[in-house]
């Protein structure tokens, strides 16, 4: 941290959150004990959800897969990471569905780029980082 003096008091400014690479993200994430997402070099850890938050997503698949029987297309969990290329974001959605082939992001099978369909479930904490900034990567 640096500080300067300000008359009587002393100002603190925080140090600035460390960067990463994409490649150095995903490095980490493999054996990393807890999801955490990337942002423009910045790690985020998740955090856990509430009941509701765990049933929402289980509630949306089940219905998404009765409605995609018979189509070339698959229902992930928030198991399998989303990168977005262009937006410099990997991120863990709720959901996502991908219709026909999978594609990942380089030699690895638990990030895709294709994704058809992203849920993401609102929680108060989350809100507006999902509507924002998030909702901006995706697109």
């Amino acid at each position: 941290m640096s500080a300067e003096r300000v008359g009587q008091l002393e100002r603190v400014e925080p140090m600035a959150p460390p960067r990463f690479t994409p490649e150095a993200y995903l490095a980490e994430e493999e054996f990393a004990a807890f999801k955490s997402e990337y942002v423009d070099g910045e790690v985020v850890a998740m955090s856990g959800g509430s009941p509701d938050h765990a049933a929402i997503p289980m509630n949306i698949g089940a219905e998404l897969i009765r409605q995609l029987r018979g189509k070339p297309c698959r229902v992930f969990t928030s198991d399998l990471k989303v990168a977005t290329l262009e937006a410099d974001g990997f991120f863990y959605p709720d959901l996502s569905v991908v219709c026909g082939p999978l594609r990942f992001h380089g030699n690895r099978r638990d990030v895709i780029t294709n994704p058809t369909l992203l849920v993401e479930v609102l929680s108060p904490s989350t809100e507006a980082f999902d509507r924002g900034r998030k909702f901006a990567f995706y697109r």
